[in-house]
């Protein structure tokens, strides 16, 4: 699957529980792109205070285990933090709501046809109902895509994994290891939102890196029907 090793290492998370009330109530007006452009911990710790991290932690994800800095925890400014070698990688939010967006305009509990308007081009999905489901495969070329600077990586209705406004049937039509435009028919119909953002400092992996990504995306695949 296309760039799969990618969003890897972010989907799965889950988010802090958030009432429906708080969701309602909640501007994003800060932007995460200041997070990323913090460099590192010690530009966290300038910018945000030590009081407002857990500066080294780890999640459980699936079979993985990653480590890394949580900001603000257990609120809706809520922000997980990768690194490589020090430097920062990738910034990541997950739920149905945050205090913060992309300066691209992006945020959570944003509709996919929303973020079609966004990137300006369609773009292919991973099937859904499955561990990486709903994770934007590929931005097609268009505006998200980034460049070697910065990219975006983004999930819809994976984590909840609801679909109202269509059939368990028709939900199975987009379901799995396979990959979708987003101008499918049924997907358009379910129009889901946005449950995960990541902003992400695109890198060569070396080969150890490598040999660990390829043990990912082999351990994710779905099984083969005999």
């Amino acid at each position: 699957m296309k760039y799969l090793f990618s969003i890897l290492t972010v989907l799965g998370l889950l988010a802090c529980g958030t009432s429906n009330e708080e969701v309602e109530s909640i501007n994003p007006t800060r932007s995460l792109n200041e997070v990323l452009a913090c460099e590192n911990l010690a530009g966290l710790e300038q910018k945000y205070g030590k009081e407002s991290l857990i500066a080294d932690t780890s999640w459980v994800i699936g079979d993985d285990r990653l480590r890394g800095t949580i900001l603000y925890p257990n609120s809706t400014k809520q922000v997980y933090i990768y690194y490589r070698a020090g430097q920062i990688v990738d910034v990541t939010i997950v739920g149905n709501a945050s205090e913060w967006k992309t300066n691209s305009g992006l945020l959570l509990g944003m509709p996919l046809k929303s973020v079609q308007a966004i990137n300006q081009k369609n773009f292919t999905l991973s099937g859904f109902n499955w561990k990486h489901g709903g994770s934007v495969v590929s931005w097609e070329g268009g505006k998200l895509m980034g460049d070697n600077s910065l990219g975006h990586l983004a999930s819809f209705s994976n984590a909840s994994n609801k679909h109202e406004g269509i059939t368990d049937e028709e939900y199975r039509q987009i379901s799995g290891e396979t990959e979708f435009d987003v101008r499918h028919e049924i997907i358009q119909k379910l129009n889901p939102s946005l449950d995960l953002i990541s902003l992400v400092r695109p890198f060569i992996p070396n080969q150890e890196e490598g040999k660990k990504m390829g043990k990912r995306i082999s351990d994710s695949q779905i099984p083969p029907i005999n």
